[in-house]
């Protein structure tokens, strides 16, 4: 919180200039009127305290979500005292009356000590938010994080339903963009359902793990936490019970083998089949019949997440949806293989459609013919140029021609957005909200 007490700083110094500034001008107009600069005074005054606020208000989210943690680890402090102290009574009245004392089961410690690993969710999250927000936020620019607009300023416009709110009602996101309290947490919601939509951005750009705290209520935070914890483990477990196959988090796993938090299930890790002792690893058939259908069809699996990926549209660079970056020709990591960027099919059909869509339909075979091989050398130095696809300037507006979204697969009325350097098509969620 070191930014926040220097702004603080900052904006009591500058109030006090205000203050100065207006007291020089005491006695030098009638009484009842106001000069311009005293109008501007007071309405600078007013963004000032608006600021103050905000700052407090971050402060305060930032505390309530420390004293969360905290809290949390004190009950269970106090539950494992609990449960020794009911222990040691078990103890004294078996002793007292002769009789052999059965102690608590195995099963149950384990799942006390899952409970208090799976409790320190929200912490976790949390941390690992504001790691990523910190790398995002080392290109600034001088932008700011989520904050309240200014009371002085009129209704302001959510650029997601694109209705109007209060000031109150509405976070202006490190992009400079606004949304109002309901869009922002929906965002939040969708990444639970969607891991292209985590951590939820704006623009390219992370939104404050804080904000979260103001929008989301205890049972919607607890799902995120838990959610964000599954998108960010590597060579993630899934319980090996069909009809549960939630993840097992990296707190659950012993040895080599992880407890379903769900059904409490065992799930062997080196095969991924359920707990089978004294008996051989089973061959997960289904596995390997997905495994052969993909060999067929020329899928990928991502080393990260092992999500079967498949390539649809544009190069061979393929970006997952948990972030890891790898060659569809070969499934090695991004920029440590030799593999063509483009297979020659897809790039003159992305060529073609792109001359559709920039091309006058009147224009001649000739002004065709020039315009088919500039965009087909654009697309061959494309991982030169680079694609910076959460700037509003590298789309364009498009209104006829294919106005489906290649990300999400809707289909758009009116227009699509167009990225200039990959000729990727877009809607506008997917713009702002999902693509990197």
């Amino acid at each position: 919180m070191a930014t926040d007490e220097n702004l603080e700083l900052a904006l009591q110094i500058l109030q006090e200039d205000l203050e100065e500034l207006e007291g020089r001008q005491k006695g030098k107009q009638r009484d009842g009127e106001h000069t311009d600069l005293e109008l501007s005074i007071t309405t600078m005054r007013e963004d000032i305290l608006a600021l103050q606020t905000s700052i407090r208000d971050r402060v305060m989210a930032v505390s309530a979500s420390a004293a969360v943690i905290s809290d949390q680890h004190i009950l269970q402090s106090i539950r494992r005292d609990e449960a020794a102290a009911e222990q040691d009574r078990g103890y004294a009245r078996a002793l007292q009356n002769n009789q052999r004392h059965t102690p608590a089961t195995s099963n149950a410690s384990e799942t006390l000590v899952q409970e208090d690993d799976f409790d320190d969710s929200i912490s976790t999250v949390m941390g690992d938010l504001m790691d990523r927000m910190t790398l995002t936020s080392q290109s600034d620019n001088g932008e700011g994080s989520s904050r309240w607009i200014s009371s002085s300023q009129p209704r302001m416009c959510c650029i997601s339903c694109w209705e109007y709110f209060d000031k109150t009602d509405v976070f202006t996101n490190p992009c400079g963009e606004s949304l109002c309290h309901e869009c922002t947490r929906q965002l939040f919601l969708g990444s639970i359902r969607d891991e292209e939509l985590y951590p939820p951005r704006c623009c390219g750009r992370i939104i404050p793990p804080e904000t979260a705290l103001r929008i989301l209520d205890y049972r919607e935070l607890s799902e995120f936490s838990h959610r964000a914890i599954e998108y960010s483990a590597k060579d993630r477990l899934y319980c090996a019970e069909p009809s549960c196959s939630k993840f097992i988090p990296p707190a659950a796993i012993r040895a080599d083998y992880g407890t379903c938090p769900e059904c409490h299930r065992r799930t062997h890790i080196p095969c991924r089949s359920l707990a089978h002792p004294t008996v051989d690893c089973p061959l997960d058939q289904p596995l390997q019949d997905v495994l052969a259908l993909a060999e067929t069809e020329n899928w990928r699996r991502c080393s990260n997440c092992r999500t079967m990926v498949e390539l649809k549209h544009g190069c061979h660079h393929i970006t997952c949806r948990c972030g890891r970056e790898f060659c569809y020709v070969c499934g090695q990591q991004w920029r440590t293989c030799q593999c063509p960027l483009w297979q020659e099919r897809r790039l003159y059909a992305i060529a073609n459609e792109a001359v559709a869509g920039e091309v006058a339909p009147n224009a001649n075979a000739v002004v065709r013919r020039n315009a088919f091989n500039r965009i087909v050398g654009e697309l061959e130095r494309l991982e030169d140029v680079g694609c910076e696809h959460h700037r509003r300037s590298q789309w364009r507006w498009q209104e006829h021609g294919d106005l489906q979204c290649e990300v999400c697969d809707h289909f758009l009325p009116e227009y699509i957005f167009v990225c200039r350097n990959c000729r990727m098509r877009a809607c506008y969620r997917c713009r702002r909200h999902r693509l990197r």
